[in-house]
């Protein structure tokens, strides 16, 4: 049953994280969706079929996919979406950059949530926090520039925003106009042009991220930013060493800005891939970056699964993670959850694995939501 990884907590306890999760706003910073596989078994067969056959392109089919549940509550044709909305308050919407082509599909949910009473964007943190007090759920675009990089072209970013975003990562795993990823073969850092995009972001009131950067590009973006900078999906290379995961001198920078870094749930990137990761492996990563830079630092952002069935997901984006900047040596396996979370109606275990590990109740809400919104509210109001 979802949300009931053992953890080995006392009734008590088991009490007090239910009451936790129900009372605190939960956010995850980079969801992929809040459904997984299990959200595409209750949708109509013959809708996904005729939507998204296999001869569509690769990238538009998993886009598609990524967008279909979204599409179809719209349409009243399944309630399936709301169901797994209901684990957490809210959650980004990803994108793949800020480009026209890569805000298309922003354009079509602001279209999509006029015709969904139980859904919105939120601008402000008191928009995060009217939902939470209404019981509905509020999202937010995210961007990760994935093969084109970042436009060249400033005046995307204000257009990104007027739709909804207000987080931008600033590179995906290679090298481009922006800077070094976290994948490539150089550390080079950001550039000039970079270096104008994070002044553009923090003008203008979007979060800096840098998720996929290289270690240099993130130092770099932490010295010159004005604002608070993040990492809203990454891990503690402390832990175990991967080139998705942040060094201790990251992770201090980042701090060091008033920042945040989210932990995923990508187990292959938590640990080996013959390890199969739990929630605990998850928890160990928090505990460590927490004891670097304190819990104040330190969210949620599970980057995985993706919300389309596991067939898809291996004949889109599983057979074009070489194109990304990813290679063997990363490990990645579509089928492969984390143990313990297969989708958003897992995100309490988060609490419950909290709770478990004796942080107190401010803590618990600082790292569920609490943290992340002290940024939203200094950089997007």
């Amino acid at each position: 049953m979802p949300g009931d990884y053992e953890l080995g907590l006392g009734t008590e306890q088991e009490q007090r994280a239910a009451e936790l999760h129900r009372t605190s706003i939960s956010i995850d910073m980079c969801s992929m969706g809040p459904g997984g596989p299990a959200l595409y078994d209750r949708l109509p067969g013959d809708v996904v079929e005729e939507r998204l056959p296999p001869s569509m392109n690769p990238w538009q089919r998993f886009l598609e996919g990524m967008e279909l549940p979204y599409a179809l509550t719209a349409e009243g044709a399944s309630d399936a979406l709301q169901v797994f909305c209901k684990g957490h308050s809210a959650a980004s919407f990803a994108m793949g950059g800020v480009s026209e082509r890569s805000l298309e599909p922003l354009e079509r949910l602001n279209e999509q949530v006029q015709s969904v009473p139980w859904m919105d964007f939120a601008g402000t943190v008191a928009d995060f926090r009217a939902a939470h007090e209404a019981g509905d759920y509020v999202t937010y675009g995210f961007a990760q520039p994935g093969l084109e990089g970042l436009p060249r072209d400033l005046g995307q970013f204000d257009r990104a925003k007027a739709l909804g975003t207000r987080s931008v990562m600033l590179t995906y795993n290679r090298q481009d106009f922006v800077g070094s990823g976290c994948t490539d073969r150089t550390n080079a850092g950001l550039s000039n042009y970079g270096l104008e995009v994070v002044e553009k972001m923090n003008d203008i009131g979007l979060i800096v991220d840098t998720s996929h950067c290289s270690r240099q590009t993130t130092l770099d973006a932490c010295a010159f930013s004005k604002a608070p900078v993040t990492a809203t999906h990454t891990s503690a290379e402390g832990v175990y060493m991967h080139d998705r995961a942040k060094s201790d001198e990251e992770l201090k920078a980042i701090a060091d800005t008033g920042g945040l870094i989210g932990v995923y749930a990508v187990p292959f990137f938590l640990a080996p891939p013959e390890a199969k990761a739990t929630v605990d492996v998850m928890l160990d990563h928090i505990d460590y970056i927490a004891g670097v830079v304190g819990w104040e630092h330190v969210g949620i952002g599970t980057d995985w699964p993706f919300m389309l069935s596991h067939g898809i997901a291996e004949e889109t984006i599983g057979q074009n993670t070489e194109e990304l900047g990813f290679r063997a040596e990363h490990g990645i396996t579509i089928r492969q959850n984390l143990v313990g979370y297969d989708d958003a109606r897992d995100f309490v275990n988060f609490t419950r694995g909290l709770v478990a590990r004796g942080y107190p109740d401010e803590a618990v809400r600082g790292i569920l939501g609490e943290n992340f919104l002290r940024i939203f509210g200094e950089v997007c109001g």
